[in-house]
């Protein structure tokens, strides 16, 4: 028996997975902690400073430039995703901030999941996608049963076994 399809039919659209860190401050948030934690020390920095100690400031001064570094590097880095989209014929794995900085493209018939514990106690296990050789690793910055969430989404979607090793 034949089965005739539509040709005007709407093709399915794809579906995305978006996978960030949790950032649990904005860039906005960390500049108004900076400044608070800026006027305390300066302020005690100034105390000691009309007491004849004045060597502390520049120190004082180069806390808060510590300080403002370290959550600017923070915040920077929080801001990594990773997009899975899944069509009808490729899965796209887009790695980047802003833009893709890299992309791995896999044929869908021929893919596997394997979600790999760690050896040692108390690391992290990696949830890899692979295909004919290549393979890159997916939700590397998710807790353990976070990326066993996105596993087993992911294995629904792909409609295939999920290999636990």
């Amino acid at each position: 028996m034949t089965t005739v399809t539509d040709i005007d039919q709407e093709p399915s659209t794809p579906l995305q997975f978006i996978v960030r860190r949790n950032q649990s401050l904005s860039w906005r948030g960390n500049k108004l902690f900076i400044y608070f934690m800026a006027a305390i020390t300066f302020g005690i920095a100034s105390l000691f400073a009309l007491q004849g100690l004045w060597l502390i400031l520049p120190f004082a001064g180069l806390e808060i430039l510590a300080l403002t570094l370290g959550l600017y590097m923070c915040s920077l880095r929080c801001r990594d995703q990773e997009v899975v989209t899944i069509d009808d014929d490729l899965i796209t794995v887009e790695k980047g901030r802003q833009k893709p900085s890299q992309a791995w493209q896999f044929e869908r018939a021929w893919v596997s999941l394997e979600l790999v514990k760690s050896p040692l106690r108390g690391h992290p296990s990696k949830l890899l996608i692979r295909s004919k050789g290549k393979e890159t690793e997916i939700g590397r910055f998710l807790t353990n049963d976070e990326r066993k969430s996105l596993s087993d989404s992911l294995a629904k979607a792909l409609h295939t076994i999920l290999i636990y090793s």
